[in-house]
C-alpha cells in the first residue's frame, strides 16, 4: 500500500542514489549544465538536488505545503546560478526533469492497487514543482542586469579613495563610514583551472571566481571593505579594526598576522593561487599607498612570486634594484652574453633565489649538482661576474633584477 510515510521511508532511504540519477539525468540532458566547471556539479548542482528532494520528502510525510524556510535555499542557488549567467530555462528545465525523475521512481513502488494514493502523490509533486519554480523565479529576479546600486556605488568609492576624489560624498552615497585607516592590498589572481577547460564555459568559471573573491573579500572586511576586482584580481580596501602602537603593517603588529592569515586563504576560498601587495594607509594616503602597493605586486611577480601575501619590507632590495635609472639598461645588458644559451640565465637566477644554495638549485632545475657547477662557470666566462663570489653575486642580482624589471608592464604588472 503506498502511503505518504511508506513513501517518505522509501525515498529517505534512496536518496543518496536517487541524487546521484538526477544530477546525472540533469547534466545528460541539459547542455549548459555540461558547460559547468565539474566542482559546481558535485557541489553546488549535486546540493541543492539533495536539498529539494529532502524537502519533498519531508511534505510528503507531513501532507503540507513547503514552508518560505524550506524554500529559502532553492531561492539563493537560483539568484547565484543567475549571477553565473545560467539561463533561467535551463535551470526550470533542470527542476522539471527531477521531478519527472522522482516520479518514474514512485510509480514503479506502486501496487495495482494503489490509483488513489498514486494520485495523490502525483498532485503533491506537482504542488512541490509549483513552489520549486516559484523559488527559482524569485532567486533570478532578486539579480538585476549588471552590479546592482549598491555594489556600483562601492567600486566609486574605491575608485575615488585611490584616485583622491571627493572620498566623503562617495561614502555617504555608500551609505559607509570611512575607517581611521584601511589596509591598501593590490591583488594578481591565477586562473583557476576550469578556466582552461575546454569542456567548461570560461564566462561562467570566471564569474564564480569573482563572486567568490568579492564573498571572501567581504568577510576579511567584515562587509567594510571596498575593493575593484575581476577575473585577474584588481584591488581592496579593508578597514585597520583594531588600534595598537606603531604602524599597522609592522611584522609584530597583530592586525597584520590577522590579515596576513585571512589574504592566505583567499587561495583556498577561490580555489586558485592569489598573490598579494599590503600597504597600511590613512584615507587621505590611499592614492600613494595603492600606487606603491601594485608596484610592489609587479616586482614580487617579475621576482617569481605567485602566491602569498608581501609589502615592501619584505621586498625592499628588489624593489630597489627595480627602479628606473641611468644604470638600469646598462645592468640589464651585462646579461646579454647568456641569451641563447640553453639554460645560463635560468641557471643563474635559480642559483641567486636560492641564495647560493648549488644543491638546491640543482633539485629545482631537475639537474645534477655537478650541471649546477659547470654552468655557474659558464656564466662567470661569459659576463666576467663570478656568481659564487660576493662581488660577482652582488652585481649579477643588480643585473637580474633590472632585466626581470623591464620585462613585465610597469602599469598592468603582467
Amino acid at each position: 500500500m503506498l502511503g505518504g510515510r511508506v513513501l517518505a521511508d522509501y525515498l529517505a532511504q534512496r536518496t543518496h542514489a536517487l541524487v546521484a540519477e538526477t544530477v546525472q539525468t540533469v547534466w545528460q540532458r541539459v547542455p549548459f549544465y555540461r558547460s559547468l566547471p565539474e566542482e559546481a556539479i558535485r557541489t553546488d548542482v549535486t546540493a541543492i538536488v539533495r536539498r529539494n528532494l529532502e524537502v519533498f520528502i519531508a511534505t510528503v510525510r507531513a501532507r503540507r505545503v513547503p514552508t518560505d524556510d524550506e524554500m529559502a535555499p532553492i531561492r539563493e542557488s537560483a539568484r547565484r546560478r543567475a549571477e553565473e549567467l545560467v539561463p533561467l530555462a535551463d535551470v526550470l528545465l533542470a527542476y522539471h526533469l527531477g521531478t519527472e525523475r522522482w516520479w518514474a521512481e514512485i510509480t514503479e513502488l506502486a501496487d495495482t492497487g494503489d490509483t488513489e494514493e498514486l494520485a495523490w502523490v502525483g498532485a503533491w509533486l506537482q504542488i512541490h514543482l509549483r513552489a520549486a519554480t516559484s523559488a527559482v523565479l524569485a532567486g533570478y529576479g532578486s539579480v538585476r542586469p549588471g552590479p546592482g546600486q549598491d555594489d556600483a556605488e562601492r567600486r566609486a568609492l574605491f575608485v575615488a579613495l585611490t584616485s583622491g576624489a571627493d572620498a566623503a560624498a562617495a561614502a555617504e552615497r555608500a551609505g559607509v563610514r570611512l575607517a581611521r585607516m584601511y589596509w591598501v592590498v593590490a591583488l594578481h589572481v591565477a586562473p583557476h583551472p576550469d578556466e582552461q577547460s575546454a569542456d567548461v564555459d570560461v564566462i561562467v568559471a570566471e564569474r564564480r571566481k569573482v563572486r567568490r573573491l568579492q564573498r571572501e573579500l567581504d568577510g576579511v572586511g567584515r562587509d567594510d571593505a571596498v575593493s575593484l576586482v575581476d577575473s585577474g584580481g584588481g584591488g581592496a580596501l579593508i578597514p585597520v579594526f583594531e588600534a595598537e602602537p606603531g604602524p599597522a603593517d609592522w611584522p609584530e603588529s597583530v592586525q597584520y598576522a590577522t590579515l596576513r592569515r585571512n589574504l592566505a586563504d583567499l587561495e583556498r576560498g577561490i580555489g586558485a593561487g592569489v598573490l598579494s601587495a599590503v600597504c597600511a594607509a590613512e584615507p587621505a594616503g590611499i592614492p600613494e599607498a595603492y600606487t606603491l602597493a601594485r608596484e610592489v605586486l609587479r616586482v614580487a611577480r617579475c621576482h617569481g612570486r605567485t602566491t602569498g601575501v608581501v609589502r615592501l619590507a619584505d621586498l625592499a632590495l628588489e624593489y630597489q634594484l627595480t627602479r628606473p635609472s641611468a644604470a638600469t639598461d646598462p645592468l640589464a645588458r651585462l646579461l646579454d652574453p647568456l641569451d641563447g644559451r640553453a639554460g645560463l640565465s635560468e641557471t643563474l637566477e635559480c642559483y641567486l633565489d636560492s641564495a647560493g644554495d648549488r644543491s638546491a638549485t640543482a633539485a629545482a632545475l631537475h639537474v645534477h649538482p655537478n650541471t649546477v657547477v659547470y654552468r655557474l662557470r659558464k656564466v662567470a666566462e661569459l659576463t666576467g661576474l663570478e656568481p659564487t663570489a660576493v662581488s660577482g653575486a652582488v652585481v649579477l642580482t643588480a643585473a637580474v633584477a633590472a632585466r626581470r624589471g623591464r620585462a613585465v608592464d610597469p602599469v598592468r604588472g603582467d
